[in-house]
């Protein structure tokens, strides 16, 4: 498993490697859970998706709570662009 922490707006991303191929990234406040994203790594059978081979997708999201804590500052592509940058930065 690889761990990588990002913090912004005092809220820390961490992603972590499950298996081959799934990342979960997690996004909590320092104390409590807020939400967790999870990408796969596209596959032979992603052939009909608009998306390269080698690239990451979310195929399923928790941040219920994300909103609860951000409320309406926090937007859903926001959300997922951090976490793909967490992705590229751990060079996954």
């Amino acid at each position: 498993m690889l761990f990588i922490f990002f913090i912004m707006d005092n809220l820390t991303y961490t992603a972590e490697v499950i298996e081959e191929g799934r990342i979960r990234v997690t996004i909590t406040d320092g104390m409590h859970e807020l939400g967790s994203l999870y990408f796969e790594k596209a596959k032979k059978t992603f052939q009909r998706k608009p998306i390269g081979m080698d690239a990451w997708t979310c195929v399923d999201a928790r941040v219920e709570d994300l909103y609860i804590y951000l409320g309406a500052e926090v937007l859903p592509k926001d959300i997922v662009s951090k976490c793909y940058d967490i992705i590229r930065e751990g060079n996954y």
